[in-house]
């Protein structure tokens, strides 16, 4: 059994021939950027109006400018501008040549062809060139592009960005004791409620999941099954047999159709089984059976791996408070995760039975991660919370 620490540092090890793609900035959103995009361009590329108003020069202390010329925006401005004279211009328009001011409409009256201030003009009122970013400037790391950045990319003026290609991720539901919701229980049978489960953590990666249906326990219905997974994944998800039962084949199995055995055996609670494994460029992860177990394994490994592949760290979001009743645990040799409540500061646990005890999970919003070697978190601590 390994630590969490190491699992996740053989994860991070992996060296990975990932594809990217080039896809419009339409179908970027999600999407995980591979690339650190630069500006190419000034922004703005001219000097402009930040207000509606009258383009002078600030050194002309005139009582009154005859207006050359209306300026709107995307207009070419086409007279200089000099003493005794301004251009009327418009919010986003380009400077005229000798202008660097603007007196604001508010700020001046219009007769007979001519501008008249009536107010002082504290302010130029004008964007410089380049004042928002240079070409060359860092405009966005690598990473999952959120809709704001759809609209930066596009006021540079690219029409595609390269994005990493969408990982497919198979889904192998084992155990002959599962029965798909909608169909009739029998003696002795559960739902299926792990492919489910896996089926939307990977949709919301923005990955793409792949069902292989319920597996029963028969090694060559499993072994056929995997094989067929090797050659249509980037990723393969088995949910069940990877403990020490009379049933419990996968790794076996999944040994017999080439794959190497990177760890078998974590130090979480739940999820101590956890096997994790790779053919050539697919990756492999046996997840224990019982769903919350299930739960907690994507969330803390799967989903490293899925950022790695993309070049990325996964980070969780981890929040602090105080803790409205104490934990108390026996099992002080494996780091533990707790389902909590999170709210205004504080952080209260939920009854919870073990890794089968599923809607345990229905009113959690975070775990509260027990390092291994405690055995108790009291009443008024402030605790570690992470998100789900």
């Amino acid at each position: 059994m390994i630590t969490i620490d190491r699992a996740m540092e053989i994860i991070k090890s992996q060296k990975i021939d990932w594809a990217v793609e080039d896809i419009p900035i339409l179908d970027a959103l999600g999407r995980i950027l591979v690339n650190e995009i630069v500006s190419p361009l000034d922004s703005p590329p001219f000097a402009k109006a930040a207000m509606d108003g009258f383009a002078i020069n600030s050194m002309d202390k005139s009582v009154k400018f005859k207006i050359l010329e209306i300026i709107g925006a995307g207009d070419t401005p086409s007279a200089t501008v000099k003493k005794g004279f301004c251009s009327k211009i418009m919010t986003g328009a380009m400077m005229p040549e000798g202008a660097d001011k603007i007196i604001r409409v508010e700020f001046a009256d219009e007769l007979n062809g001519e501008a008249i201030p009536h107010t002082p003009e504290p302010g130029k009122n004008v964007i410089a060139k380049a004042e928002n970013l240079k070409i060359g400037d860092s405009v966005l790391k690598a990473g999952r592009l959120a809709a704001k950045d759809i609209g930066i990319i596009a006021s540079l003026g690219f029409p595609t960005v390269k994005v990493s290609k969408k990982p497919v991720i198979g889904i192998l539901t084992t155990g002959s004791e599962l029965k798909n919701p909608g169909e009739k229980l029998d003696s002795g049978q559960i739902y299926n409620s792990n492919g489910f489960q896996m089926t939307a953590h990977i949709s919301a990666t923005g990955c793409i999941p792949k069902l292989y249906g319920i597996i029963e326990d028969n090694r060559t219905v499993l072994s056929n099954t995997v094989k067929k997974a090797f050659l249509e994944c980037d990723i393969i998800l088995l949910s069940g047999g990877v403990s020490k039962g009379d049933y419990d084949y996968v790794p076996e199995v999944l040994e017999e159709n080439g794959m190497k055995t990177l760890f078998h055996r974590v130090a979480i609670k739940p999820g101590r089984p956890l096997l994790f494994g790779r053919k050539d460029n697919v990756f492999v992860f046996g997840l224990p059976g019982n769903p919350v177990s299930t739960f907690v394994t994507f969330e803390v490994f799967v989903k490293t791996l899925i950022y790695h592949m993309a070049g990325l760290e996964f980070i969780p979001q981890l929040y602090s408070g105080k803790l409205t009743k104490s934990i108390k645990r026996r099992d002080t040799e494996r780091t533990e995760f707790h389902p909590v409540i999170l709210d205004k500061g504080e952080i209260t646990p939920i009854k919870y039975l073990g890794s089968s005890h599923l809607n345990a999970m229905a009113g959690a919003n975070g775990m509260i991660i027990i390092p291994n070697g405690i055995s108790e978190l009291k009443e008024g601590e402030f605790v570690s919370v992470r998100s789900i």
